[in-house]
């Protein structure tokens, strides 16, 4: 009895920690972020289901800590979709993110 229960409380204290670890993990590495890339995230990981949401956070974080790919590329593809999006007679207001990173575009 004394060692079943010496074995669920281990059993308990590392699922513990591994919940803070896995926590403080995601949280030292979302703050090494610039601030370029957390906006990157913020835009690019819009999506309505929470897990294909983390997983798209997930994937991008670790591209831009990499080097992989830089966040100012994918600012500049969303500004561009914006633009050129289907809006039939002419382009939406430019958002502000793009007005004050690229100029943002003469609305129609």
């Amino acid at each position: 009895m004394r060692y079943g229960l010496l074995c669920l409380g281990l059993a308990l204290s590392v699922a513990l920690y591994q919940g803070w670890f896995v926590r403080a993990y995601d949280h030292v590495t979302t703050a090494a972020l610039s601030d370029d890339a957390q906006t990157a995230i913020e835009i690019r990981c819009r999506v309505p289901d929470d897990r294909a949401a983390r997983e798209c956070r997930r994937t991008l974080k670790k591209l831009y800590l990499s080097g992989a790919l830089d966040p100012d590329k994918t600012l500049r593809t969303w500004c561009d979709s914006v633009k050129n999006g289907p809006w039939g007679g002419g382009h939406p207001k430019a958002p502000e993110l793009c007005v004050r990173r690229y100029g943002g575009w003469n609305g129609g």
